[in-house]
């Protein structure tokens, strides 16, 4: 008689289990060494009655929780001349010698932390903001509005009746001041290459929450090139972005935006060429904090993602903001420099001498690689192979757990040179050997990490767009272009992500 206590069951008596007429039996039991029974350490006799047989046999048998089916004819004694054996379980063997390497399994499952699904609806993702149009206008000067509070970036110092800011800051990271004036009243990120006040990271952003009509943002005019743009709630006021309106390189300006009314938004603020000297606020407004979300996306490339001449705003004008957008994604660092690649040194370093610093070290949830361009003719194929191979392998081994796509080599006419095709080609086996997902511009095609063509879209640049979408340097995406390539390379990635 078993007895299970926890479960308030009782077991008695023997078990007959008939032949069938293919000669086999099935029968449940509970194991001889179940959780929670008594007695313990007991085994099952076996008596067979077979007809026709001359000798019956009785013997014992373990029938351990391990082993959910048991074959009897696997355990039964094998010498019907000693039919009784008492089955006791002995020690475990030592381990044996070890086996060759099986073949190759599939592809295991994506670790990817995003799905189709959870992408934002295209068509709003990239909309303008439909609410009254604010009230823009630059001057120069320091001086805010009389009784409005100044909210201040850290490290900045706090003077008289300033606050520190509730800024989030996006898109870049070391934020640091100058040490001469006015610069020690201005933020700029030195987290891209050469890290260097003057000269890092040019493209960033901040976001913070108000409920005041008006604000006035402090900055040193640089140039011509010094852009914003403003996003309310989530939507961008303008397409492209927007000169600053300074009138005085070298010297601090206010750009003083009318809301229309006093309510509750979210602002953000994208930046090109615009050292940040914080918010001016009434003294009855407020500011606080607001998270990022969706992740973190970085782009790794050349001026394809840093901007050019040829689209406006530099950086944040380029496919890389638009493409986090429609992924919704607001922390999104544009870590491009022109004239770079896998080989190509250009004035800054090449990828792999970068990536150290402007990627392994900012802990990406998705990372873009475009390159190649720069590399076609100056260097062998062996050369960017071994580039790409060695630049993938400190990359997967510095962050193992970011989603990280290879786009091959740009190619801005209809008829690509043959070296840009073998270019492209070099990147895309590169890729497949570091099992890592890759998008050619060449082709349009799409390919898995296992190396495994999903789709074909059909090559992005040809003979009937490429004059809307390149520049007339015959090499640079235009603003039309950078949207198109928003749109194909956000499809291409769609492709690789699970329903």
């Amino acid at each position: 008689m078993l007895t299970f206590g926890a479960a308030d069951v009782i077991l008695g008596g023997p078990v007959t289990a008939t032949l069938d007429p293919q000669g086999r039996i099935t029968v449940t039991l509970p194991a001889t060494d179940a959780d929670g029974m008594d007695p313990a350490g007991w085994s099952y006799l076996v008596t067979e009655q077979l007809a026709g047989v001359g000798t019956n046999r009785s013997y014992n048998v373990l029938l351990p929780k391990a082993a959910a089916e048991v074959d009897l004819a696997d355990i039964a004694p094998t010498d019907p001349t000693k039919p009784n054996y008492l089955a006791v379980e002995g020690p475990v063997g030592p381990v044996g010698p070890t086996g060759p390497q099986g073949i190759q399994g599939p592809p295991g499952p994506s670790n990817t932390k995003w799905r189709r699904r959870d992408l934002p609806d295209p068509i709003t993702a990239d909309a303008l903001y439909a609410g009254p149009a604010p009230v823009i206008s630059t001057a120069p000067g320091t001086t805010p509005t009389p009784g409005y509070v100044r909210h201040v970036p850290d490290p900045v110092a706090l003077a008289g009746g300033e606050v520190r800011g509730a800024f989030t800051f996006v898109g870049a990271g070391n934020f640091r001041i100058g040490t001469v004036t006015p610069d020690t009243q201005y933020v700029l990120p030195i987290s891209r290459y050469p890290h260097t006040y003057a000269s890092g990271q040019s493209v960033w952003g901040v976001e913070f929450g108000t409920d005041s009509r008006y604000l006035q943002i402090r900055y040193k005019h640089i140039s011509a090139a010094s852009h914003f743009r403003l996003s309310i709630d989530g939507r961008k006021v303008s397409d492209l972005a927007q000169p600053a309106g300074g009138t005085t390189p070298g010297s601090g300006h206010l750009i003083s935006i009318d809301l229309g009314s006093a309510a509750p938004r979210v602002i953000r603020l994208d930046f090109t060429t615009m050292p940040f000297g914080g918010i001016y606020l009434p003294a009855n407004a407020w500011m606080w904090r607001v998270p990022t979300q969706g992740g973190r996306l970085g782009a790794f490339g050349d001026s394809i993602s840093d901007g050019s001449a040829h689209n406006t705003g530099g950086g944040i004008g380029t496919w890389v903001h638009r493409v986090a957008r429609l992924l919704g994604t607001t922390d999104v660092w544009e870590q491009g420099r022109g004239a770079t690649g896998y080989c190509a040194n250009g004035t800054t370093g090449n990828f792999g001498t970068r990536a150290p610093a402007d990627v392994i070290g900012w802990n990406f949830d998705r990372l873009i690689i475009w390159g190649g361009y720069n590399d076609v003719g100056g260097f062998d194929q062996a050369v960017i192979r071994a580039a790409a191979d060695a630049l993938y392998a400190q990359i997967k081994q510095g962050l193992p757990a970011c989603e990280t796509t290879v786009i091959g080599c740009w190619a801005p006419t209809g008829t690509p040179a043959p070296s840009i095709v073998v270019t492209d080609e070099t990147l895309r086996a590169a890729a497949a050997a570091a099992q890592l997902p890759f998008i050619s511009p060449v082709t349009g095609t799409v390919y898995n990490a296992a190396g495994q063509a999903v789709v074909t879209h059909g090559p992005w640049i040809t003979t009937g767009n490429a004059a809307a979408y390149v520049g007339t340097d015959n090499v640079h995406p235009t603003d039309a272009g950078h949207v198109y390539l928003s749109r194909r390379i956000v499809a291409a990635l769609r492709e690789l992500l699970p329903a």
